[in-house]
């Protein structure tokens, strides 16, 4: 069999029809076409070119150089040109790091056979500019964000695969919000992915792809609801700081990462691996300076005496923990929540498939890396530390998301302003 191969890429022909229905008729007619697999994903396209049973050669994937046939040069000719230069383009895609799609290897196909008008190019689609987008910001974003995006590709497709840009208006908006609350997904999951359509929507109407501006309605909103986040009272903080885990070390390791985000107030991109590099000693105090990966800010934490017993411990060597991968970290703190016996129950509201679901759990199932940056803060807000300068070190930007991040208790803001000046008592 003759197969052209290039990188990861398989390239063959075939007729359209089995081998085994042609056997029946072997002089019909059959449309010749290019197969290409590259990892997962299969591709095929039209040739064109029309052959049958008798003038097929199955085992060369062209047809035979027979006197009978009066145009098989120029088929495989044909055929040979476009094998070529869809291997040239596959590997000029890997070189520049361009992820390969259906829709981009289509779109080449059809400009290189001038399938469009005066080799006009095919036109772009919502689902086409959806893989260009995502090649654009390939490695200008994180990972997640990228998967993220194709997630809520893989669920437009499954709603419409045919979805055009003039498509999408107001009605559209409500059936597929409908459409992701059958499939179950919670009210914030929903926002997530009109979020993410609308940033498609956005730029390709930057780009002159389309000229639909039902996604900048009012209506055409990310729905979002406040999700059940919790932080740890000094108490609970100590509880889990206590806690003897000399026969777990990967539990101790995770939550000693954990209490230095408890006591600087990082995000866990910042708070997890942390080197000797970012400590240092000025008048006789140390501290941690970090820059800040969301931010890009530079953030100077004292390390207080709760993180100066992790650095001092035997396997520390004076230094931060190792990182840890963030799923493990996650893991692992939750074991370490119920071993600490943080397991006091927490009502929880949520929206899930279009209905509203009450429940209660053991605080513990909630405690994750981002516990320990609202833990730091909402216990320093607790000490009544000045707002402005709480979000020096959260990073907070302006009031207003600082209040909502924290989430205190309506009793405890109560506790907290009734021991203020402001009231004789």
């Amino acid at each position: 069999m003759l197969k052209t191969e290039r990188s990861k890429g398989t390239i063959r022909y075939s007729l359209k029809d089995s081998k085994a229905s042609l056997e029946k008729n072997k002089s019909k007619q059959s449309l010749i076409m290019l197969h290409f697999s590259y990892g997962n994903m299969r591709f095929k396209y039209s040739s064109g070119f029309f052959s049958s049973y008798n003038e097929w050669d199955f085992r060369r994937q062209r047809v035979r150089n027979q006197a009978t046939i009066k145009n098989s040069d120029y088929i495989n000719d044909h055929l040979s040109d476009i094998e070529a230069n869809l291997s040239r383009e596959v590997t000029r895609l890997e070189s520049e790091h361009i992820i390969i799609t259906k829709e981009l290897l289509k779109h080449f196909l059809d400009v290189f056979l001038n399938k469009k008008n005066n080799e006009k190019e095919a036109e772009v689609t919502l689902h086409s500019y959806i893989d260009i987008f995502l090649n654009h910001k390939k490695g200008k974003i994180k990972d997640v964000t990228i998967r993220s995006y194709k997630q809520t590709k893989r669920l437009i497709i499954k709603f419409n695969k045919n979805l055009n840009f003039e498509d999408v208006n107001l009605d559209f908006y409500y059936d597929f919000t409908s459409f992701l609350e059958e499939e179950n997904f919670s009210l914030n999951t929903i926002g997530k992915h009109i979020k993410n359509l609308k940033s498609f929507l956005k730029s390709a109407y930057e780009k002159g792809h389309h000229k639909t501006l039902a996604y900048t309605n009012s209506e055409f909103k990310a729905p979002k609801e406040l999700t059940t986040a919790i932080y740890l009272t000094e108490e609970e903080v100590e509880k889990i700081r206590i806690l003897d885990l000399s026969k777990h070390p990967k539990l101790d390791c995770a939550r000693d990462i954990f209490i230095i985000g408890c006591f600087t107030g990082q995000r866990v991109s910042d708070y997890n691996g942390l080197t000797s590099e970012n400590i240092f000693t000025n008048d006789g105090l140390d501290f941690f300076n970090i820059k800040q990966k969301k931010t890009n800010k530079v953030v100077i934490c004292p390390i207080t005496n709760e993180i100066k017993d992790i650095l001092a411990k035997p396997r520390n060597n004076g230094l931060p923990p190792e990182k840890m991968n963030e799923q493990d970290l996650n893991d692992y703190i939750k074991r370490v929540g119920q071993m600490a016996e943080i397991n006091n129950r927490v009502p929880t509201t949520r929206t899930k498939g279009g209905k509203t679901i009450d429940a209660s759990i053991f605080k513990y199932e909630l405690i994750c890396t981002h516990t320990a940056r609202r833990t730091f803060c909402t216990n320093m807000y607790k000490k009544e530390m000045p707002i402005y300068d709480i979000m020096v070190f959260s990073g907070h930007s302006t009031e207003k998301e600082f209040y909502k991040y924290i989430r205190i208790e309506k009793e405890q803001h109560a506790i907290k302003l009734a021991k203020s000046k402001y009231f004789n008592i």
